[in-house]
C-alpha cells in the first residue's frame, strides 16, 4: 500500500473507528462509532455512512509492487475536482465535474472509476447537473453548451437539445415523456421539452417574486406525485408547481433557522413525498413533508464525517441499499441511501441512509461518534478562487446574506 493510501487509512481509522473505504469489502468492526442525525435521546432517522472523492475510495488499493510496476500516473485525473449535480443508480453514482468538464463515474458495485463526455460530440464544457429516466438514460444539462446532453444506457453519447436563448440551464428533470429544464438566466423559466427529441412543448415562469416566479432558481425536480419543486435561490423559498406552472404553495424566507433559507440549491423529492433541500450557506440538508412543513436537518458545517463543505446538491437511490450495508448499524432499518454533494473540502460525495431503528430502540452511548455541536448560521465565509458562475451572488445589503 502506497504512501498517500496509508495516510487515507489512518485518518478514517481515527475519525470513524474502522479502517474501512468505499472500495474495501470488509465488514465493519464491532467497536465503530456511528453519526446520526438527529442525535440521541431524539429519535435517529438519518446516518452517515462513508464518502468517496476519487478512485482511491472506489478502486481496490494498489500494493507497493503495482506501485512499482505502474508508478504514481495511475492516480493522476482520478479526482472529482469540482462536483456539483449527482445521479445514482444501481451502485453507479454520475457526478457532474464542473471544473473536470466531464461526466464522473463511480461504481460501488464492480469497484471501478472512470470519467465520460470528454471528447466527440458528447463532449462536455460546464457540466452542471444530471438526472438518470427510467430506461437509464443521463440527460445531463451543460450551461456552456446550453443544451442538454444524453447518454444512453451503456453510457454512450445519444443525442443533445438546445435550450432556447437566452438561457443558462441548470438543472434538469424527466417525468413521462417530458425533460424540465431549468433555466437561471434573465428569462428566469422551466422550459418543457420533449425527452426523445428535445421539441420544446411550452414554457413557464418568468422573472418576480410572485408564487410561479423565479429569482435566479437553482434547481427543479419532479415528484412521483408529478408536481414540479423548485429551489427559488435569490427569493430564499422552495415552490411546489403543477406540470403547468401554477403554484400550490410557497414557504421559505432568508434566515437561518428551520424552513429558512440562506441559500437554497439542490432540491430533491422521494417516492414518499419527503422534499430534501440543499442549503449552501448553512451548509445542511432540510427535509419538508409534501405540503412543505419543516421535519428534521442533517449535515452541517465542519471537517469531520457527516458533515458538509459548500453542498450544491443530492441524490436519493434505494436500488444502491446492498452496496453500503456495510456500514449500517446492525439494527437501524434503510429506507433509501442520500448523496449528497460537497463542493470543497476533504469528502465531496457523502453517503447517508434515511431510515429507523425499531420503536423503543435505545443507542448506547459508546456507539456514537457525535459532531461537535456549531451554530448553523456559523457555516461559509469567504471562500477563495470560488466559482460563482453558476449563482450569481446575493444582495450584499440583506443582513441574512453571506458571500461564498
Amino acid at each position: 500500500m502506497n504512501r498517500r493510501s496509508l495516510k487515507f487509512v489512518a485518518l478514517i481509522v481515527s475519525e470513524l473507528g474502522a479502517a474501512l473505504c468505499c472500495g474495501c469489502a470488509s465488514t465493519p468492526k464491532q467497536e465503530r462509532t456511528y453519526v446520526f442525525f438527529p442525535a440521541p435521546p431524539e429519535q435517529p432517522r438519518v446516518q452517515f455512512l462513508t464518502w468517496a472523492s476519487g478512485a482511491d475510495q472506489v478502486e481496490p488499493q494498489q500494493g507497493s509492487f503495482e506501485t512499482f510496476i505502474l508508478g504514481e500516473e495511475r492516480g493522476r485525473g482520478r479526482t472529482i475536482n469540482k462536483p456539483y449535480g449527482i445521479a445514482v443508480r444501481d451502485g453507479v453514482a454520475y457526478v457532474a465535474d464542473t471544473k473536470g468538464l466531464c461526466l464522473v463515474r463511480m461504481d460501488f458495485k464492480a469497484h471501478t472509476y472512470g470519467v465520460m463526455g470528454v471528447d466527440g460530440p458528447g463532449r462536455l464544457r460546464k457540466p452542471l447537473n444530471v438526472v438518470i429516466d427510467d430506461l437509464g438514460y443521463k440527460f445531463v444539462v451543460d450551461s456552456v453548451r446550453e443544451q442538454v446532453v444524453v447518454f444512453d444506457p451503456n453510457d454512450k453519447y445519444a443525442a443533445a437539445f438546445d435550450v432556447p436563448k437566452p438561457c443558462r440551464p441548470v438543472d434538469v428533470a424527466v417525468y413521462g415523456n417530458e425533460l424540465y429544464v431549468l433555466d437561471n438566466d434573465e428569462t428566469t423559466q422551466i422550459v418543457v421539452m420533449d425527452r426523445r427529441t428535445g421539441k420544446v412543448l411550452r414554457t413557464m415562469g418568468g422573472p418576480g417574486g410572485e408564487p410561479g416566479q423565479f429569482k435566479i432558481p437553482n434547481s427543479l425536480c419532479v415528484g412521483k406525485d408529478g408536481f414540479l419543486y423548485v429551489s427559488d435561490t435569490h427569493n430564499w423559498r422552495i415552490q411546489k408547481l403543477t406540470r403547468q406552472g401554477k403554484a400550490v404553495w410557497v414557504k421559505g424566507a432568508p434566515g437561518y433557522r428551520l424552513g429558512q433559507f440562506g441559500r437554497p440549491r439542490g432540491i430533491r423529492v422521494d417516492d414518499n413525498g419527503i422534499i430534501f433541500l440543499v442549503d449552501g450557506a448553512t451548509e445542511i440538508v432540510q427535509m419538508f413533508d409534501s405540503d412543505g412543513q419543516t421535519l428534521m436537518r442533517f449535515g452541517g458545517p465542519g471537517n469531520r464525517p457527516g458533515a458538509l463543505g459548500l453542498p450544491s446538491t443530492l441524490a436519493i437511490d434505494k436500488t444502491s441499499i446492498p452496496y453500503f450495508k456495510q456500514y449500517v448499524h446492525k439494527d437501524f432499518h434503510i429506507d433509501e441511501l442520500l448523496f449528497v454533494v460537497s463542493q470543497y473540502g476533504q469528502r465531496l460525495i457523502n453517503v447517508y441512509a434515511f431510515g429507523s431503528f425499531p420503536e423503543g430502540y435505545k443507542l448506547s452511548e459508546s456507539d456514537i461518534a457525535s459532531i461537535p455541536a456549531q451554530p448553523i448560521e456559523e457555516g461559509i465565509g469567504p471562500v477563495e478562487g470560488q466559482d460563482t458562475a453558476e449563482e450569481p451572488k446575493l444582495d450584499t445589503k440583506n443582513p441574512h446574506h453571506k458571500d461564498d
